[in-house]
């Protein structure tokens, strides 16, 4: 299963309103990771977004403040990480 997954944020975590920020998802995964799928917490519930490595937000507002996740799958398994994303 994919290991060591993670999440970067470019070009912060935090980030004023208004303004463009990247999530990047890695994973060590041996066969290759077939697919990053994109989630967000909402009320308590995990809402799928999107699948890729990357997920962009060009202009920023508060409601994209909050808990994101991406999973990493293989063959063998998944694997997830998160990040607080907070919007000033």
């Amino acid at each position: 299963a994919p290991k060591n997954t993670s999440i970067s944020a470019i070009p912060s975590s935090s980030v004023l309103e208004g303004s463009s920020v990247t999530l990047i998802c890695s994973s060590d995964a041996n066969p290759a990771v077939l697919n990053y799928t994109w989630s967000r917490e909402s009320e308590g519930q995990l809402e799928q977004l999107q699948t890729g490595v990357t997920l962009t937000f060009n202009r920023t507002n508060l409601k994209h403040r909050g808990w994101y996740h991406c999973t990493a799958q293989n063959q063998h398994g998944s694997q997830n990480s998160s990040v607080m994303l907070d919007i000033q």
